[in-house]
């Protein structure tokens, strides 16, 4: 008998508002804990800013605001994790990053279909962790969902 493969990963744990969220740590680039961000006139409201980050010009995009709560101050706590989108990097700004958890199949369950609130196609499942839950973030249709900044 054939014994079923069991993929591991590990996932970043972040905080956005009261939503734990988690995310591939092969998809993060680096996560960065201070830039000097400058805002865009009639840039979209999630946008935070532009930053440069060793010479590349990055968008940075408030989670807390494409998650529908209203921004708060920087602070110590909040980072931004770097990823790649459509060729190129994009900064995620987050409350506070927890931890990494390397995980396996088992512990990840689909979305529930009555999930209400977010937008739920900003979810790819659920994590479970011994502390709670924490929400898998889709960055592709987070960042796809008014993302277009022409």
């Amino acid at each position: 008998m054939k014994e079923k493969t069991v993929d591991w990963k590990e996932l970043t744990i972040f905080q956005v508002a009261d939503i734990t969220c988690a995310m591939d740590i092969l998809k993060i680039k680096e996560i960065i804990k201070h830039l000097e961000l400058t805002r865009i006139h009639n840039a979209p409201d999630f946008v935070r800013g532009v930053a440069s980050l060793r010479g590349e010009i990055i968008t940075v995009v408030d989670v807390r605001v494409k998650f529908g709560f209203e921004p708060a101050p920087l602070n110590e706590d909040m980072r931004i994790i770097v990823i790649r989108h459509k060729d190129e990097n994009i900064g995620l700004l987050v409350d506070r990053i927890w931890d990494v958890h390397r995980v396996n199949d088992t512990v990840m369950e689909p979305l529930a279909s009555n999930i209400n609130g977010v937008n739920r196609d900003f979810f790819s499942g659920i994590y479970k962790m011994e502390e709670g839950l924490a929400t898998v973030l889709n960055t592709d249709t987070l960042l796809d969902s008014e993302m277009s900044l022409q």
